[in-house]
Protein backbone atom coordinates (compact mmCIF):
# COMPACT_ATOMS: atom_id res chain seq x y z
CA UNK A 1 0.00 0.00 0.00
CA UNK A 2 2.98 2.29 0.58
CA UNK A 3 2.89 4.53 -2.55
CA UNK A 4 5.54 6.75 -0.97
CA UNK A 5 3.42 7.42 2.10
CA UNK A 6 5.21 6.90 5.43
CA UNK A 7 2.24 7.10 7.81
CA UNK A 8 -1.36 6.01 8.27
CA UNK A 9 -4.28 6.59 10.62
CA UNK A 10 -5.51 4.23 13.35
CA UNK A 11 -9.07 4.82 14.53
CA UNK A 12 -10.38 4.31 18.06
CA UNK A 13 -13.35 2.41 16.65
CA UNK A 14 -10.98 -0.54 16.15
CA UNK A 15 -10.76 -1.01 19.92
CA UNK A 16 -14.13 -2.74 20.29
CA UNK A 17 -12.89 -5.52 18.00
CA UNK A 18 -9.27 -5.71 19.15
CA UNK A 19 -9.98 -5.81 22.89
CA UNK A 20 -11.65 -9.22 22.42
CA UNK A 21 -8.33 -10.67 21.14
CA UNK A 22 -5.44 -12.04 23.19
CA UNK A 23 -2.21 -10.06 23.50
CA UNK A 24 -0.46 -12.43 21.06
CA UNK A 25 -3.21 -11.94 18.48
CA UNK A 26 -3.02 -8.15 18.92
CA UNK A 27 0.74 -8.25 18.34
CA UNK A 28 0.34 -10.29 15.16
CA UNK A 29 -2.40 -7.94 13.95
CA UNK A 30 -0.34 -4.81 14.60
CA UNK A 31 2.65 -6.31 12.82
CA UNK A 32 0.48 -7.16 9.82
CA UNK A 33 -0.89 -3.59 9.73
CA UNK A 34 2.61 -2.08 9.75
CA UNK A 35 3.87 -4.44 7.05
CA UNK A 36 0.85 -3.69 4.86
CA UNK A 37 1.32 0.06 5.29
CA UNK A 38 5.00 -0.30 4.33
CA UNK A 39 4.11 -2.25 1.20
CA UNK A 40 5.52 -5.55 2.49
CA UNK A 41 3.90 -8.97 2.50
CA UNK A 42 1.47 -9.74 5.31
CA UNK A 43 2.13 -12.86 7.43
CA UNK A 44 -0.55 -15.52 7.80
CA UNK A 45 -2.98 -14.72 10.63
CA UNK A 46 -5.44 -16.80 12.64
CA UNK A 47 -9.16 -16.35 12.08
CA UNK A 48 -9.74 -13.61 14.69
CA UNK A 49 -6.72 -11.52 13.69
CA UNK A 50 -7.41 -11.99 9.99
CA UNK A 51 -11.01 -10.79 10.37
CA UNK A 52 -9.90 -7.67 12.22
CA UNK A 53 -7.16 -7.01 9.68
CA UNK A 54 -9.60 -7.24 6.76
CA UNK A 55 -11.76 -4.26 7.82
CA UNK A 56 -8.74 -2.25 8.98
CA UNK A 57 -7.09 -2.82 5.58
CA UNK A 58 -10.21 -1.60 3.77
CA UNK A 59 -10.19 1.61 5.80
CA UNK A 60 -6.48 2.10 5.13
CA UNK A 61 -7.07 1.64 1.40
CA UNK A 62 -9.85 4.26 1.36
CA UNK A 63 -7.69 6.72 3.27
CA UNK A 64 -4.77 6.12 0.95
CA UNK A 65 -6.94 6.60 -2.15
CA UNK A 66 -8.22 9.92 -0.81
CA UNK A 67 -4.67 11.00 -0.04
CA UNK A 68 -3.39 10.10 -3.50
CA UNK A 69 -6.31 11.97 -5.11
CA UNK A 70 -5.41 15.09 -3.15
CA UNK A 71 -1.75 14.74 -4.13
CA UNK A 72 -2.71 14.42 -7.79
CA UNK A 73 -4.86 17.55 -7.67
CA UNK A 74 -2.02 19.51 -6.14
CA UNK A 75 0.34 18.19 -8.80
CA UNK A 76 -2.00 19.31 -11.58
CA UNK A 77 -2.44 22.70 -10.00
CA UNK A 78 1.33 23.06 -9.80
CA UNK A 79 1.65 22.37 -13.52
CA UNK A 80 -0.79 25.20 -14.23
CA UNK A 81 1.23 27.63 -12.16
CA UNK A 82 -0.98 27.66 -9.09
CA UNK A 83 -4.10 29.81 -8.99
CA UNK A 84 -5.50 30.49 -12.49
CA UNK A 85 -4.86 34.03 -13.67
CA UNK A 86 -7.88 36.23 -14.30
CA UNK A 87 -8.63 37.13 -17.89
CA UNK A 88 -8.60 40.70 -19.14
CA UNK A 89 -12.29 41.21 -18.38
CA UNK A 90 -11.91 40.00 -14.78
CA UNK A 91 -8.84 42.20 -14.27
CA UNK A 92 -10.72 45.27 -15.51
CA UNK A 93 -13.65 44.46 -13.22
CA UNK A 94 -11.29 44.08 -10.26
CA UNK A 95 -9.62 47.41 -10.99
CA UNK A 96 -12.99 49.11 -11.32
CA UNK A 97 -14.14 47.74 -7.95
CA UNK A 98 -10.96 48.91 -6.23
CA UNK A 99 -11.28 52.35 -7.86
CA UNK A 100 -14.81 52.65 -6.45
CA UNK A 101 -13.65 51.65 -3.00
CA UNK A 102 -14.74 48.01 -3.12
CA UNK A 103 -12.67 44.97 -2.28
CA UNK A 104 -13.11 41.22 -2.29
CA UNK A 105 -12.57 41.25 1.44
CA UNK A 106 -15.78 43.23 1.85
CA UNK A 107 -17.74 40.16 0.75
CA UNK A 108 -16.76 38.40 3.94
CA UNK A 109 -19.34 39.28 6.63
CA UNK A 110 -17.04 38.00 9.37
CA UNK A 111 -14.40 40.60 8.51
CA UNK A 112 -14.98 44.02 10.06
CA UNK A 113 -12.92 46.84 8.49
CA UNK A 114 -10.69 48.58 10.99
CA UNK A 115 -12.04 51.96 9.82
CA UNK A 116 -15.48 51.07 11.24
CA UNK A 117 -14.12 51.47 14.75
CA UNK A 118 -12.64 54.94 14.20
CA UNK A 119 -15.91 56.95 14.47
CA UNK A 120 -16.82 55.06 17.64
CA UNK A 121 -13.44 55.81 19.22
CA UNK A 122 -13.66 59.47 18.20
CA UNK A 123 -17.19 59.74 19.61
CA UNK A 124 -16.18 58.17 22.93
CA UNK A 125 -13.12 60.44 23.12
CA UNK A 126 -15.25 63.54 22.42
CA UNK A 127 -17.86 62.56 25.01
CA UNK A 128 -15.15 61.90 27.58
CA UNK A 129 -13.54 65.29 26.91
CA UNK A 130 -16.91 67.01 27.46
CA UNK A 131 -17.41 65.51 30.92
CA UNK A 132 -16.86 68.05 33.67
CA UNK A 133 -14.37 67.33 36.42
CA UNK A 134 -14.08 69.82 39.30
CA UNK A 135 -10.64 71.44 39.42
CA UNK A 136 -8.24 71.13 42.31
CA UNK A 137 -6.84 74.09 44.20
CA UNK A 138 -3.61 73.70 42.21
CA UNK A 139 -5.53 73.71 38.92
CA UNK A 140 -7.24 77.00 39.75
CA UNK A 141 -4.07 78.58 41.15
CA UNK A 142 -2.04 77.66 38.07
CA UNK A 143 -4.72 78.98 35.72
CA UNK A 144 -4.94 82.26 37.66
CA UNK A 145 -1.15 82.61 37.45
CA UNK A 146 -1.32 81.96 33.71
CA UNK A 147 -3.99 84.65 33.23
CA UNK A 148 -2.32 87.12 35.59
CA UNK A 149 -5.00 87.05 38.34
CA UNK A 150 -2.43 87.42 41.12
CA UNK A 151 -4.95 88.30 43.86
CA UNK A 152 -7.70 85.87 42.91
CA UNK A 153 -9.33 84.27 45.97
CA UNK A 154 -8.92 80.59 45.01
CA UNK A 155 -10.26 79.25 48.30
CA UNK A 156 -13.41 81.37 48.07
CA UNK A 157 -13.98 80.28 44.50
CA UNK A 158 -13.64 76.57 45.37
CA UNK A 159 -15.74 76.83 48.53
CA UNK A 160 -18.54 78.56 46.70
CA UNK A 161 -18.87 76.10 43.86
CA UNK A 162 -18.19 73.04 45.99
CA UNK A 163 -21.06 74.03 48.26
CA UNK A 164 -23.54 74.37 45.39
CA UNK A 165 -22.46 71.23 43.59
CA UNK A 166 -20.63 73.10 40.80
CA UNK A 167 -23.86 74.53 39.43
CA UNK A 168 -24.16 77.74 37.39
CA UNK A 169 -27.68 78.90 37.97
CA UNK A 170 -29.80 75.81 37.29
CA UNK A 171 -27.25 74.15 35.01
CA UNK A 172 -24.27 71.94 35.72
CA UNK A 173 -20.98 73.74 35.16
CA UNK A 174 -19.17 72.72 31.97
CA UNK A 175 -16.11 75.01 32.03
CA UNK A 176 -14.54 76.03 35.34
CA UNK A 177 -11.98 78.22 33.57
CA UNK A 178 -14.81 80.35 32.17
CA UNK A 179 -16.15 80.69 35.72
CA UNK A 180 -12.71 81.88 36.93
CA UNK A 181 -12.57 84.48 34.15
CA UNK A 182 -16.09 85.68 34.96
CA UNK A 183 -15.22 86.09 38.65
CA UNK A 184 -12.12 88.05 37.68
CA UNK A 185 -14.06 90.27 35.24
CA UNK A 186 -16.75 90.92 37.86
CA UNK A 187 -14.18 92.42 40.21
CA UNK A 188 -13.69 89.53 42.62
CA UNK A 189 -9.98 89.57 41.74
CA UNK A 190 -7.50 92.47 41.32
CA UNK A 191 -6.53 93.71 37.87
CA UNK A 192 -4.34 91.16 35.99
CA UNK A 193 -0.68 92.07 35.73
CA UNK A 194 -0.61 91.43 31.98
CA UNK A 195 -3.47 93.79 31.03
CA UNK A 196 -4.08 97.56 31.12
CA UNK A 197 -7.37 97.06 32.97
CA UNK A 198 -10.99 97.13 31.88
CA UNK A 199 -14.35 98.27 33.19
CA UNK A 200 -14.68 95.15 35.32
CA UNK A 201 -11.27 95.46 36.95
CA UNK A 202 -11.88 99.11 37.91
CA UNK A 203 -14.86 98.24 40.14
CA UNK A 204 -14.22 98.35 43.89
CA UNK A 205 -14.70 95.15 45.85
CA UNK A 206 -18.23 94.71 47.16
CA UNK A 207 -20.78 91.96 47.80
CA UNK A 208 -22.47 90.36 44.78
CA UNK A 209 -25.46 88.16 44.12
CA UNK A 210 -23.24 85.49 42.53
CA UNK A 211 -26.07 83.35 41.17
CA UNK A 212 -27.58 86.25 39.22
CA UNK A 213 -24.16 87.58 38.21
CA UNK A 214 -22.88 84.24 36.94
CA UNK A 215 -26.04 83.56 34.95
CA UNK A 216 -25.76 86.97 33.28
CA UNK A 217 -22.04 86.63 32.50
CA UNK A 218 -22.24 83.07 31.18
CA UNK A 219 -25.12 83.99 28.90
CA UNK A 220 -23.13 86.85 27.40
CA UNK A 221 -19.66 85.28 27.40
CA UNK A 222 -18.67 82.39 25.04
CA UNK A 223 -17.03 79.53 26.91
CA UNK A 224 -13.54 78.33 26.03
CA UNK A 225 -9.95 77.98 27.25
Amino acid sequence: MADGKSSFVLYTEYLRHIQKMSMDQRGELFTAILRYAAGESVPELDAAADMAFSFIRERMDRDNAAYMEKVEKRREAGKLGGRPKANAYDENQTKAKKANGFSEKQNNPDTVPVTDTVPVIEKESKEKSMRFSPPTRQNVAEYCAEKGYSGFDVERFLDYYTSNGWMVGKNKMRDWKAAVRNWARAGTAPKPKNTSGNKFNNFSQRDYDYDALEAELLNSTPQGG
